[in-house]
């Protein structure tokens, strides 16, 4: 029997998780959004139910699981209320705007025993995948870079703290960091793990929302990452030459890997690869894994782990851990000090 499932949240990541959704073979019932008119537009689309009120879609009893498609700031009340109603959780990132909510998800998550995962999607790239798979071979780790610049321009920026949610910091919760660096991020943490403290510097656009930010992450093991995320109207940047340059870095005593991933809306047609230099036999190899489209690859995990009954990944304690580490990132910018991140407390 397929997994029954509501959308909250109707604008333009929804598409994605419906695309998802269908490769899953799931049954989307209904779709909910406070704009009637996309609602009622997804729906047609999907020929299934609409409201203009999520609690009415968390009332259905036939939906077994959600997608939590709005806005960031929102997405706490929501998640708590599916929760409550009983429905295991997919949340787009970033899971919320604030530790405080982050912590508290982490307890109703605990409380409800429900599956809920949160959409750092490029966590299922082959590539990345395939990264993890190489990062023995580089032994000690020494060092690494984690870069996100994306491009935007200073048009763009303008309208910094107005009606556009995404770049209004109390809706969003931030700037680039927050939007483009939390995914690097996650993966940062999905390659080597939880860094303890962290050195920062942010760029603000006239004083509203960061657009330019640069951190030193003092790692468990004892080595240092470099992250710097920027939104910069620089269009040549990046390996393709598209203003998208998006990539890790890391060294070791036995070798160097670099990981490139690809413009989020093109996962079906970019082509995410590794390089990797070998210590032991002076070797270079250049990755290319099949192309998948992550989004597909994340719903259909989030699907399985719902219809095996088992934990998904990544969980609301990663959710919980890269909003630490924005956090972290943002007070030691304020204060211009090292700062160290808060840990779950299992």
């Amino acid at each position: 029997m397929s997994v029954r499932v509501g959308i909250i949240g109707c604008g333009g990541i929804s598409h994605f998780h419906v695309r998802g959704y269908k490769e899953a073979g799931a049954e989307i019932v209904c779709v909910a959004d406070s704009n009637k008119d996309r609602a009622r537009n997804l729906s047609r689309e999907l020929n299934c139910e609409w409201t203009t009120d999520y609690r009415k879609l968390l009332e259905n009893s036939r939906i077994e699981c959600v997608s939590i498609c709005t806005p960031n700031y929102l997405h706490r009340e929501q998640a708590e209320a599916a929760l409550a109603a009983e429905k295991h959780v997919l949340c787009e990132k970033t899971m919320t705007t604030t530790l405080e909510d982050a912590a508290a998800l982490v307890e109703a998550v605990r409380r409800s025993r429900l599956i809920f995962q949160v959409g750092y999607m490029k966590r299922f790239v082959p590539a990345v995948q395939k990264a993890k798979e190489l990062l023995p071979r580089l032994g000690k780790l020494l060092s690494g870079v984690v870069r996100v610049h994306h491009p935007m321009s200073r048009d763009g920026l303008e309208s910094a703290g107005g009606d556009f949610w995404l770049l209004n910091p109390s809706k969003g919760g931030g700037g680039v960091l927050v939007h483009s660096g939390s995914h690097m991020l996650d993966l940062m943490r999905f390659l080597v793990g939880d860094p303890v403290a962290v050195d920062a510097r942010t760029h603000f656009y006239k004083g509203i929302i960061d657009y330019y930010d640069t951190a030193y992450f003092q790692m468990t093991d004892g080595f240092t990452m470099f992250f710097e995320s920027g939104w910069l109207d620089l269009p040549n940047l990046g390996v393709r030459h598209n203003g998208w340059d998006e990539r890790i870095e890391l060294t070791g005593e036995d070798g160097r890997l670099e990981l490139f991933t690809m413009w989020w809306t093109r996962p079906d047609i970019e082509e995410p690869f590794v390089r990797f230099y070998c210590a032991d036999d002076r070797t270079f190899y250049e990755y290319h894994p099949e192309i998948k489209d992550c989004f597909v690859e994340e719903v259909k995990a989030f699907v399985d782990a719902v219809k095996e009954g088992r934990p998904a990944s990544p969980d609301v304690c990663d959710g919980f851990m890269v909003q630490a580490m924005i956090d972290a990132i943002y007070k030691s910018g304020a204060e211009g000090r090292r700062v160290e991140i808060e840990r779950l407390q299992l």
